[in-house]
């Protein structure tokens, strides 16, 4: 990331911080304006209307200026070519330079389009130079503009820090192995499907492995990662659910031959389709994760809904109301069996709602900056010695001395 979007996240970090201890009550109201003033961060940014609407008009705007003069000099694809080649520099360098570190941009969406369209229009243009020369060059160059949309996409979420980036990097990963097959002719949906798992799985591994290491990542760089795991067990789940009833390998590519056949795999997809939810159930539990917690209940939605496309008991919904009762009699069963251990808890589990808005690990920074706004704690002061007479009486007299 950028040393600009670096700084500006660290001064969003201790910001972010400081309103959590304020509603925790551990600083004032006084405390976290000082704060907010203090760390104010020095980038501009804007609401997620206002950054849709200027992504928008960028894009209009952009694409006007390389469709305008293309239809009033009637260029032909060489033309073209070169219009996105001159347009897709000129837009990285205003992004970069002229918005970012001049106007000091921070996702306002007219820097992030134009990045976004600087890789677009470069990816274009190789595809256009490449239709000029014949069927087979095309389908290549369609490949290469691919791979520039990927690479170009995965440089922007590394650099910049964008969440979506990394969206769309995780897509054009996923689609790389079928638009392989068909610029090299593999019809096969065997090796392709294959290779996507491949690629699905070692992209959520590395986005987890990393994740492990939050503490140490900015905001944007946990986002990132974030996006990458949850896309790629999306895709995983979609590749296993869907292949095993062939909705989408049968009927939407095109692969009608092998639409009913019965295939090897159909089982395997069926048990991958069950233990996908289940696993990223349990390691959500034991990770504390609530994306992974999230993803296991709509996924295991999915499977439930899905069922009988897998085993045909019944009626869809004699199927989904057993289902559901089935579930949740786990789920009370299991607060009952965590609610009678020891301080309502058994092990590491407790039936605490542990998943309800709290205060997150103390930051160093925010707490440095905290510290000398905080009030000076009122001390008692310890009685010395004090000079001066005393008294003394006994026995109904009195006297001083």
């Amino acid at each position: 990331m950028i040393k600009l979007y670096a700084d500006g996240e660290k001064r969003v970090q201790v910001v972010v911080e400081a309103r959590r201890w304020e509603q925790a009550g551990i600083v004032s109201s006084e405390q976290d304006a000082a704060i907010r003033e203090r760390y104010r961060p020095q980038l501009a940014r804007v609401n997620l209307f206002i950054r849709i609407l200027l992504a928008l008009f960028t894009a209009v705007g952009v694409g006007a200026m390389v469709g305008l003069p293309a239809a009033i000099f009637k260029v032909d694809e060489v033309g073209l070519t070169l219009l996105c080649l001159i347009f897709a520099p000129l837009c990285a360098w205003t992004a970069d330079r002229r918005l970012i570190h001049d106007r000091h941009l921070y996702r306002c969406g007219a820097e992030e389009m134009l990045l976004f369209l600087a890789i677009g229009l470069l990816a274009l243009a190789v595809a256009i130079l490449a239709e000029r020369g014949g069927y087979s060059v095309a389908r290549l160059g369609w490949l290469a503009g691919h791979v520039i949309a990927l690479v170009g996409a995965a440089l922007l979420a590394v650099r910049y820090g964008y969440a979506l980036a990394a969206l769309v990097a995780v897509v054009a990963l996923g689609e790389l192995p079928f638009h392989l097959a068909e610029a090299l002719r593999w019809h096969q949906p065997g090796w392709s499907r294959a290779a996507l798992f491949l690629l699905l799985a070692a992209a959520g591994i590395w986005a987890h492995r990393q994740l492990g290491q939050r503490n140490n990542l900015q905001r944007s760089y946990l986002w990132c990662l974030e996006t990458v795991r949850l896309a790629a067990l999306v895709g995983i789940y979609l590749d296993v659910n869907l292949f095993a009833h062939r909705l989408l390998w049968g009927s939407w590519l095109g692969w009608t031959s092998q639409a009913g056949a019965q295939s090897w795999s159909d089982p395997l997809c069926a048990v991958l389709t069950a233990l996908l939810p289940v696993a990223a159930l349990v390691l959500g539990i034991v990770r504390r994760d609530r994306l992974l917690l999230w993803y296991a209940i709509f996924s295991g939605s999915a499977s439930i809904l899905t069922l009988k496309y897998f085993f045909h008991l019944g009626y869809l919904a004699e199927e989904l109301t057993a289902a559901g009762l089935v579930l949740a009699g786990l789920a009370f069963g299991l607060l009952r069996w965590l609610r009678t251990g020891t301080d309502r808890r058994r092990g590491a589990f407790t039936a605490e709602p542990l998943l309800e808005p709290r205060l997150y690990g103390l930051d160093a920074e925010a707490l440095a900056a905290i510290q000398p706004l905080a009030p000076t704690p009122k001390v008692p002061a310890t009685e010395g010695f004090q000079p001066g007479g005393g008294a003394s009486g006994g026995g109904g007299a009195s006297g001083n001395f």
